[in-house]
């Protein structure tokens, strides 16, 4: 018996009409990319808000130059040996500290409004925040146990350097976008103020 090649064509011809539609879902029309919805445009008065909010979370966050010079000293001293007895406990309690800074900055910033324009930048600071209180929380554990290892099984002692230096390439980067931001939506400059 022949099989009848027009009623099987038919079948066939049905099915991928009706499957088409779903395949087009995942491969887009003809294969190609589907074009994204126009996002509106924030309004300058909410960008200048945005920066507003911002700017206090970073100046609440940021360490004052003295802060900064005593991380690195002491990260650097804790890199290359255990830091004995007091010494060890006040270069602990000042970690925890900026731990605290940059945890409430990383929390802070959820509560900003995620616009497009801002969006990078936004989330820039939310991974310099949080990457930095996990640095400064892995380098209290180193000096609690050099032996300490990260979730991989890995020496947390041995990556302290590259993720300092990779956290430190990140601020030159979302300083150097968020001077690009000001410009395009003229904001004024950030300036570091100290506390009262």
């Amino acid at each position: 018996m022949r099989p009848n090649f027009s009623r099987l064509s038919l079948t066939i011809a049905l099915a991928l009409i009706s499957v088409y539609p779903a395949m087009g879902q995942y491969l887009g029309s003809g294969g190609g990319a589907q074009p994204q919805p126009a996002r509106s445009a924030t309004s300058p008065q909410a960008i200048r808000q945005w920066f507003d909010r911002y700017d206090n979370i970073r100046r609440q966050a940021q360490m004052n130059p003295a802060d900064r010079k005593r991380a690195d000293e002491v990260m650097s001293k804790g890199l290359a040996v255990i830091i004995p007895g007091d010494d060890k406990t006040a270069a602990q309690a000042f970690m925890r500290k900026l731990i605290q800074k940059d945890g409430a900055g990383a929390e802070q910033l959820k509560q900003l409004p995620l616009y497009p324009e801002t969006e990078n930048l936004h989330r820039g600071y939310y991974r310099y925040f949080t990457q930095a209180a996990k640095l400064f929380d892995d380098y209290i554990t180193v000096q609690n146990n050099v032996f300490a290892s990260d979730a991989n099984g890995q020496p947390l002692a041995a990556g302290l350097p590259a993720r300092k230096a990779a956290l430190e390439e990140l601020d030159n980067s979302n300083k150097a976008l968020d001077a690009q931001l000001r410009q395009r939506f003229n904001i004024p400059a950030y300036s570091y103020i100290p506390p009262n």
